[in-house]
């Protein structure tokens, strides 16, 4: 994975990722150092999000093997 700086959005509608062929599950660590599961998009203009507010990933793990 890049190391470029990597954001939590919010999603619209979540459902849509399910079978988007670009999203992917990743394990996402956040500054105040909590984890969550979260879905991990490689497209970098989706419609699907709200950038309305935002915050930094510092680690985030993506599970290769399965889709979102």
């Amino acid at each position: 994975m890049s190391h470029e700086n990597k954001k939590v959005v919010r999603l619209l509608d979540p459902s849509m990722c399910l079978s988007c062929r670009f999203s992917q599950m990743a394990e996402v660590e956040i500054v105040d150092g909590g984890k969550q599961r979260m879905i991990y998009c490689q497209r970098l203009d989706c419609d699907n999000w709200d950038t309305s507010s935002t915050e930094v990933a510092t680690n985030v793990q993506v599970h290769d093997d399965e889709a979102a």
